[in-house]
């Protein structure tokens, strides 16, 4: 697999969902340049004795408290320690390394200050497949404070690694992939902390997870329209027109009307003396214009998380061109934390549009089911509509959850939060695009019509093969949800 390298460009999402999955990272000969300038902007502040907060100054509340110079190492390790209250299940393997490599990537971008040999200590932990273990919670979003200093504390020796299903102490780990635990330079505590990289780094992950749903809900559509028509009078091609999507001019409906028109190419609903309904209902007729929300809200999501991965987000900031390490509060991500609140909005309409065209397809199948010719259970239409009233919950808003922390943290995004909904918010439409999928399929095969479009006549084959193969409701929906999103 080829390494990712980081270097004067900004990371993408791209590169960093690459490192998550398993690429290995590099380092380059500008991104050692501003490491090295932004430490040397750091080294003058401790030699000129500038009150600093997180350098000389404590943390939070006591922010106007000295720390002595010869305190500075044991308050590093305190540091750490102190911020390791993160609880919950653990991130996934791929998700903690999409954090180790969202703040090395951070590093590089020369707001944080650390040494060179900081952030090849985070790279070595991607290429020697070191992975810590990050409680899933425990970050308000205001920096992901808990799930960093887990990280950190790896790099240090004193944290944990997950292994084989399990976890071992960081020591071992390290010791075992021939790599040896550092100690932090003054700043550097703060500096590992005072970035969102659980946000950015598992958001990316969510990004790119997104996208393949908004791609499969077009197909979903397109199946959908081949059962109604074969049904019946229905399937009206116009609301997917190159005319209508102009009309309106949102990209995001354009895209989702050339996707389902171009699984529909050929076949029967392009005929064009073919007897149908003037108007189709809204769950079908307006899928473009839902579609396309969902595809705007999902391409804001990775706008704001490239604006994340390209700054420089620490607290205090080294700025290169005045040498100063400036106090600020980069760190609270708000307009990323809005985007994933906005996805999960439009993922709710999109969930309860196919749940209302997989009703109407267990409608057209009651016949056939009463006389046993169906191969989806019945109920398999609650399991969707359970799955939609949760969507629906889902989308009220996370970040107005926000708590006074101490005098001084009195606001917070609650970032990392907006993302855990949003990550069951996909699972769960997931659920819900199979289910129609799956009510198309028995549709059409119970009135014995085979799918003739590009896209669509593909995609009813796997279907078949699934439908006769899973042994039960639950297999069947996972083995299709694997056909729409791999």
């Amino acid at each position: 697999m080829r390494a990712v390298r980081f270097g004067a460009q900004p990371p993408t999402v791209s590169d960093i969902v690459a490192v998550a999955e398993g690429a290995p990272v590099e380092l380059d000969a500008d991104a050692r340049g501003t490491l090295a300038a932004s430490r040397a902007v750091v080294d003058r502040a401790i030699e000129s004795g500038e009150p600093v907060y997180g350098l000389n100054r404590r943390l939070g509340a006591g922010r106007d408290d000295a720390v002595e110079a010869g305190e500075l190492a044991a308050f590093q390790r305190r540091t750490i320690a102190n911020h390791r209250g993160g609880v919950g299940e653990p991130l996934t393997e791929t998700e903690a390394r999409a954090v180790v490599a969202a703040r090395l990537a951070g590093f590089t971008r020369g707001g944080a200050g650390v040494r060179p040999e900081l952030a090849d200590a985070y790279a070595a932990l991607l290429n020697a497949g070191v992975t810590p273990r990050i409680p899933s919670r425990g970050s308000v979003g205001a920096a992901d404070l808990t799930a960093l200093a887990e990280v950190a504390a790896v790099v240090i020796g004193t944290g944990t690694v997950l292994r084989d299903g399990g976890s071992v102490p960081a020591e071992v780990a390290l010791a075992d992939a021939g790599l040896h635990p550092i100690e932090l330079a003054p700043h550097e505590a703060l500096a590992a902390l005072s970035a969102n990289a659980l946000s950015v780094g598992v958001g990316s992950l969510a990004a790119v997870a997104a996208r393949e749903l908004t791609e499969a809900a077009d197909q979903v559509v397109a199946l959908s329209l081949e059962a109604v028509a074969a049904h019946g009078p229905a399937g009206n091609l116009s609301p997917y027109a190159e005319a209508v999507a102009d009309a309106r001019g949102g990209e995001g409906q354009r895209a989702s009307a050339r996707a389902i028109r171009a699984a529909l190419d050929g076949s029967a609903l392009e005929a064009e003396d073919r007897a149908v309904s003037v108007q189709d209902p809204l769950a079908f007729r307006t899928a473009p214009q839902l579609h396309g929300a969902l595809r705007e809200a999902v391409g804001r999501l990775r706008t704001e998380l490239e604006v994340e991965l390209a700054a420089r987000s620490e607290n205090p900031v080294v700025d290169l061109p005045s040498g100063r390490l400036v106090s600020g509060g980069n760190f609270q991500a708000l307009p990323l934390a809005l985007a994933l609140e906005n996805l999960r909005v439009a993922l709710a309409h999109v969930a309860e549009a196919s749940e209302r065209r997989s009703a109407a397809h267990s409608l057209a199948l009651a016949p056939a089911r009463r006389d046993g010719r169906t191969r989806v259970p019945g109920l398999l239409l609650y399991a969707a509509a359970d799955a939609v009233a949760e969507v629906r919950q889902l989308a009220a808003p996370a970040t107005l959850g926000s708590s006074t922390l101490s005098g001084v943290e009195d606001h917070a995004t609650y970032a990392p939060l907006a993302l855990r909904l949003l990550q069951r918010s996909l699972a769960l439409t997931g659920e819900v695009l199979a289910i129609e999928a799956l009510h198309a399929a028995d549709l059409l095969g119970v009135l014995d019509a085979t799918p003739t479009g590009a896209g669509t006549a593909p995609f009813a084959a796997a279907l078949t093969g699934a439908l006769g193969a899973a042994p039960s409701a639950d297999a069947l929906v996972r083995s299709t949800e694997h056909l729409l999103l791999g």
